[in-house]
């Protein structure tokens, strides 16, 4: 059996993080990480074009 609550909550995460990246798009801050100001790699964005970290700064948020 599926759960549909956390089908809508794990939609309703992934239209949120869209919607968050539109807006760094529009204030012109998308590609940059949001806690140290460095670029992120293309390959990172490619990943996942919703990614508002770098990779060093996603881990240091992960481990702490």
């Amino acid at each position: 059996m599926v759960d549909e609550g956390s089908d809508l909550d794990r939609l309703a995460a992934q239209l949120d993080a869209v919607e968050a990246a539109m807006a760094r798009l529009d204030a012109g801050t998308y590609g940059t990480c949001e806690q140290c100001g460095e670029p992120l790699t293309s390959s990172a964005l490619e990943a996942d074009v919703t990614a508002s970290r770098c990779a060093s700064c996603a881990q240091t948020r992960n481990d702490g």
